[in-house]
C-alpha cells in the first residue's frame, strides 16, 4: 500500500503521545528506581571509595556527568526490546499507521515518549546525585541552560536509534545482541571512564577513532554544561556533532522502518 511518509499531524501526534503516557507514572517510577541504584553504586563507589586509591576529588561528579549522558542509551535496548515485540505480537505500530497521518508522525510520538521518560530520569537522578555527593557537586557550577538543551538532545538522539536496531534487529531471539554488539561498546569506549583530552595524550590514535562515537560528543558536552568548559571537548562542538548524528540517524529510521514495515 502508498504510506506518506514525512508529512507531521499535531491532533494525531498529541493524541497517540496522550495513549503512551497514559502508564507513564507506573513506568517512570519503575526506571527511576532502576537508574537511581545504579547510579548510586557508580557514584558512591568512583565518588568516594576509589579516591583511596588515587581518584581525583571531582570523580564523582565527572562520573554523574557520564550517567546523564547515557541514561537514554540505557534504555536504548527495553526500547529496541518493546518494538521488536509489539511487531511480532500485538503490532499496535502497524495498526497506527492506518491513521490518516504519516510514518513520521507515529514514530516521532514515540520519540517523544522514550525523550520524556529518559529526561524525566535525568532529573530523578540530579537530586539523587547531590544528595550522594553533597558539597562535591556544586549546582552553581552547572550551565542549566547547557545542561537541559544537551539532555533533550542526547535522549532524542538514543530515542531515535531505537528505529533502526527495530528494523535490523528483526527477531526477539537477537535482541541479546544488542547489548554486547551496539550498547556495551558504544558506552564503555565513549569516554565513559575518562575525558577525551586525557585519553587524547596517552593514545591519540585511539582517542582519533572516538570522534566515531556519539558517546564520546554525549558525555564530553555533558560533562562541558555541568563541569565547565575545561578540559573537555568545545560544548558547541558537541552540539553540532550530535544533531548531525540526530539528523543522519532520523533519515536512516524513517528508511529502515519504511522497509522493514514494507511500506512503499
Amino acid at each position: 500500500m502508498k504510506h506518506t511518509i514525512v508529512t507531521f499531524s499535531p491532533d494525531i501526534f498529541l493524541a497517540l503521545l496522550r495513549a503512551k503516557l497514559v502508564n507513564f507514572r507506573a513506568s517512570f517510577i519503575n526506571k527511576a528506581i532502576n537508574i537511581c541504584v545504579w547510579a548510586g553504586c557508580v557514584v558512591f563507589v568512583m565518588g568516594y571509595v576509589m579516591q583511596a586509591f588515587g581518584l581525583a576529588q571531582d570523580y564523582g561528579v565527572f562520573q554523574l556527568a557520564g550517567i546523564f549522558a547515557v541514561v537514554g542509551l540505557f534504555e536504548l535496548y527495553g526500547n529496541t526490546a518493546g518494538l521488536v515485540a509489539d511487531l511480532d505480537g500485538d503490532r499496535t505500530l502497524v495498526y497506527y499507521l492506518t491513521l490518516p497521518t504519516s510514518m513520521f508522525t507515529v514514530l516521532a510520538s514515540y520519540v517523544c515518549y522514550y525523550v520524556i521518560i529518559s529526561t524525566s530520569m535525568c532529573f530523578a537522578v540530579l537530586p539523587f546525585g547531590k544528595l550522594l555527593l553533597w558539597n562535591k557537586f556544586n549546582f552553581a557550577a552547572v550551565s542549566w541552560s547547557k545542561f537541559l538543551v544537551f539532555v533533550l538532545l542526547v535522549n532524542t538522539t538514543w530515542s531515535i536509534l531505537a528505529f533502526i536496531l527495530t528494523a535490523h534487529f528483526v527477531s526477539i531471539d537477537k535482541l541479546s545482541t544488542i547489548w554486547v554488539r551496539v550498547i556495551f561498546p558504544l558506552w564503555f569506549l565513549g569516554g565513559f571512564q575518562s575525558s577525551w583530552n586525557k585519553i587524547f595524550s596517552v593514545v591519540p590514535k585511539f582517542a582519533y577513532v572516538m570522534l566515531l562515537n556519539p558517546v564520546t560528543y554525549a558525555t564530553e558536552g555533558m560533562r562541558a554544561a555541568m563541569l565547565g568548559q575545561d578540559g573537555f571537548l568545545p560544548f558547541w562542538l558537541c552540539v553540532l556533532a550530535m544533531l548531525g548524528i540526530l539528523i543522519g540517524a532520523s533519515v536512516w529510521a524513517l528508511k529502515a522502518m519504511k522497509i522493514r514495515l514494507d511500506l512503499v
